[in-house]
């Protein structure tokens, strides 16, 4: 059974939540998708900022923009798709839900799913498969755009993006470059998230076998060189280019590539 539930905060407001706060709720989203309990999750836009109403009588369509009135659920501050074998099942998982996100009510129900067919599973974003190692995990200002411009220098594919409550910023996006994950997401300083952007105390290093067509790649984009790519002490051809958001990139190709 799938089941659509949607959560709105009672609670008297303190600002928002801490870093320890969302810490946890990431670790707990996090075990819920690897037990196949969650398949996605997100916050809901504020109605007023966001929210909309299209109806629909006769032959006459209106809209309003917010919607007026209370609107229940539109009012709400995010939703979750759960499986569970059962509604006692359900009711289990959203009240030790409930322990991370706080006083608030969570309504659900059942829904069926026409498009894909049932029996094909709605990939998350932690289903996607990640090469083993390390994946970089960058925090910039302008994520979107940034985004666009990793597609044209370094050839990124995109696998998944999630846009914060705002509906503008990035909360998260998986790219995959050079055959491994490059994550990154916008800055959201008032959850103790700020950028790293500008730092140069790291960088992006991609092993080549054709460097020389990257780095030319890199280049036209934007990148600025700040090492030229060209044969090292150690005898690799080697360089470093900055991108237009702070970020340093070395193009390696090894001697005997």
């Amino acid at each position: 059974m799938r089941f659509i539930a949607i959560f709105r905060s009672t609670g008297p407001s303190s600002g928002p939540p801490s870093a320890e706060h969302v810490a946890a709720m990431r670790k707990q989203i996090g075990e819920a998708v690897a037990a196949g309990v969650m398949v996605t999750t997100g916050g809901i836009g504020l109605r007023a900022a966001t929210g909309g109403r299209v109806m629909r009588s006769g032959d006459e369509t209106t809209v309003e923009t917010p919607p007026q009135g209370d609107g229940g659920w539109m009012a709400a501050g995010g939703f979750s798709i759960v499986n569970a074998e059962s509604r006692d099942a359900l009711v289990k998982e959203l009240s030790k839900q409930l322990q991370f996100m706080g006083e608030g009510t969570v309504e659900f129900c059942e829904y069926k799913q026409f498009y894909p067919p049932a029996e094909q599973k709605i990939a998350s974003v932690s289903a996607n498969e990640l090469p083993l190692g390390v994946a970089p995990y960058l925090t910039l200002e302008n994520a979107a755009e940034a985004i666009d411009f990793y597609k044209q220098a370094f050839g990124a594919t995109e696998v998944a993006r999630m846009h914060g409550q705002d509906g503008q910023r990035i909360m998260h996006c998986h790219l995959m470059i050079n055959g491994g994950a490059f994550m990154l997401a916008d800055s959201f300083p008032e959850f103790g998230m700020g950028s790293v952007q500008r730092s140069s105390s790291y960088t992006m290093q991609l092993v080549l076998k054709d460097g020389q067509t990257w780095w030319d790649r890199a280049v036209k984009a934007g990148c600025t060189p700040i090492m030229p790519f060209e044969v090292a002490p150690w005898g690799d051809r080697y360089g470093q280019l900055k991108d237009p958001y702070g970020v340093t990139w070395a193009i390696n190709t090894p001697a005997q590539a």
